[in-house]
């Protein structure tokens, strides 16, 4: 018998799902509620505002992600090569469940406030992949590793920004021209070091 998943897990898991799809301020507690099968009352015992909950639901997607991730760069067995994996990732991952682009940068653009929790949850993902890509960066090879992972982050980020504005069928072809663009970056930074 499957465990019954918790009202706090069901409302995360939901608004997860909802404020991706339809954004932060387009969509309401009630709707999130309703996905979650809860009750808003309910809703409002687990998370005191919408914005904590919107949080929360960026936190879990940070963990799935990270998870999956790391287990793609597991599977590349040369530390040259697990840089570029991370765009080699990105293709698999718009082509699935990227249709809106990147839901950090999304929530960032809604969210202005540097000090709320949505904020600080967008703050917390995008300074985790710049370390990874700087470890990965390093274990390459590449000379000036903290720069090259800089500049990794602005193609991914520029990725996300081409899907927001020009929809998900741009998501492949930005994909492999922000590859493309990696490889040549990553290529001088291993040659120089």
């Amino acid at each position: 018998m499957k465990p019954r998943r918790s009202a706090r897990d069901l409302l995360i898991e939901s608004a997860e799902t909802v404020f991706y799809e339809r954004g932060l301020g387009a969509t309401n507690v009630n709707a999130v509620a309703q996905a979650a099968g809860v009750s808003k009352p309910t809703l409002y015992a687990h998370f005191p505002s919408k914005d904590e909950l919107a949080a929360a639901a960026l936190r879990h997607r940070h963990e799935r992600r990270s998870a999956e991730l790391e287990a793609w760069l597991a599977e590349v067995e040369d530390p040259a090569e697990r840089p570029l994996a991370v765009f080699s990732w990105l293709i698999h991952w718009y082509g699935e469940r990227g249709r809106r682009g990147c839901a950090f940068l999304n929530a960032a653009a809604e969210v202005v406030d540097a000090e709320a929790p949505v904020r600080q949850a967008v703050q917390a993902e995008k300074t985790w992949l710049l370390e990874l890509l700087t470890g990965l960066c390093a274990q390459a090879g590449a000379a000036r590793h903290a720069h090259l992972a800089s500049q990794l982050l602005l193609l991914i980020d520029g990725v996300a920004g081409r899907v927001v504005v020009q929809g998900p069928q741009a998501a492949a072809r930005a994909t492999a021209e922000a590859a493309d663009a990696a490889a040549v970056l990553i290529a001088a930074a291993v040659a120089k070091s």
